[in-house]
């Protein structure tokens, strides 16, 4: 995997792009013109040029702010309407150029190979099949819960004490792209699914859209402030950012496991902010486990999957997938501090892990590898041994 120049595009050319533009007065572009420039510089390697053009945004964050750009909401904006998925698209932009030179080699280990000569290709059918179902599904019972459970409440903007509007936005697009992310991870453990790489992602988005889209437009006809489309082109966005993970979860092993653990993380997330107190001794502990789990399933899953592919490019791959999958959710509201707390608390959580993670993940993987090879050279030499010493 090619670190360094990933590195270089999250960390030199994302907050470039992004301070220029916010001077320009328009750093909406700075996702997918991060996103480009990615695609051209990581040509053969479509996962770290994704995943480098989402870093990047965490990188612009923290690199203007300080310098007084502020660019966390600018950049998640569009014709003034919040909720622009401008560097998940620029992830897109990023991976499809990227994969056009992706050597044989590397497919063949992704799973994407041909079937052998003579042999009949799997039907892709159920799999497109079960993916438009489940998002559907997923899509229309999680919206459906969230608004029984008060987490969704989509009321019209408290200055000091209300339910913020941003944060239903944002959740707007996050119940979609784990729904589409979920449907899709379940599908490619069907025959043909994985070959539909592509087919099976748009899919899943299609049935949570259809499902999805229009409870959301009705859920946020009590709002006067903004127009209940502005809900409508969330559920779409974030279908959009959810077929952009699945797309990565079935070419690359390892990553459906990282998405689905993360968004089983974001669940409990948004769980400990439902209305109502929790148990004294539950609260007590709640905030340290939240802040530590994601960092500890980062290590889990970049580890495990390093070990298993004897290499730490695809454990790196693997354990960044659901940080930068929150955070490109997040990073297309922005942190919206006037608004809500419940909104800007995670917004800097999601930012912090999405900086930290590739860190954390980058150490597990290299210390699986090298664990790895040691235990095999251990056991190479004990077989060895034993064999020398058989009569």
């Amino acid at each position: 995997m090619p670190i360094f120049r990933a590195a270089l595009v999250a960390g030199l050319l994302a907050p470039a792009a992004a301070a220029l533009l916010s001077l320009a007065g328009r750093p909406e572009p700075a996702g997918p013109l991060v996103g480009v420039l990615a695609g051209l510089l990581l040509r053969g390697s479509p996962a770290a040029a994704a995943l480098a053009t989402l870093w990047g945004g965490a990188w612009a964050v923290l690199t203007t702010e300080p310098a007084g750009i502020e660019t966390a909401d600018a950049m998640g904006s569009w014709l003034e309407w919040p909720g622009w998925p401008g560097w998940a698209l620029g992830a897109v932009l990023a991976y499809a150029p990227a994969a056009r030179h992706r050597p044989a080699s590397a497919r063949h280990e992704s799973g994407e190979a041909r079937q052998g000569p003579g042999e009949a290709p799997p039907s892709r059918l159920p799999a497109v099949a079960v993916a438009a179902g489940a998002g559907a599904v997923l899509a229309a019972g999680q919206l459906a819960a969230a608004q029984a459970a008060g987490l969704t409440l989509w009321e019209d903007y408290h200055p000091y004490d209300g339910p913020g509007w941003y944060r239903d936005l944002t959740s707007a697009l996050w119940y979609p792209a784990a729904s589409v992310v979920l449907a899709t991870v379940l599908a490619g453990r069907l025959r043909g699914g994985r070959q539909s790489s592509a087919a099976v992602p748009v899919a899943a988005w299609l049935g949570a859209a259809l499902a999805g889209g229009p409870m959301q437009y009705a859920q946020a006809l009590g709002v006067t402030v903004e127009p209940p489309g502005v809900a409508l082109l969330a559920s779409l966005a974030g279908g959009g950012i959810g077929a952009a993970a699945g797309v990565l979860a079935l070419r690359h092993p390892g990553v459906a496991a990282g998405l689905v653990c993360f968004v089983a993380f974001r669940t409990l997330q948004a769980l400990d902010r439902a209305p109502g107190e929790l148990p004294e001794p539950v609260e007590v502990i709640a905030d340290p486990l939240l802040l530590v789990t994601p960092f500890v399933i980062v290590a889990v899953i970049a580890a495990r999957t390093a070990r298993r592919a004897a290499r730490r490019g695809p454990g790196l791959v693997a354990g960044l997938a659901g940080p930068l999958l929150i955070w490109s959710v997040y990073a297309a509201v922005g942190a919206r501090a006037y608004d809500h707390s419940t909104q800007s608390g995670p917004y800097a959580q999601a930012l912090l892990t999405a900086f930290l993670a590739p860190a954390v993940a980058l150490a597990a993987a290299q210390i699986a590898v090298l664990t790895g090879r040691s235990g095999s050279s251990d056991d190479a030499t004990s077989h060895g041994t034993s064999t020398r010493r058989s009569p």
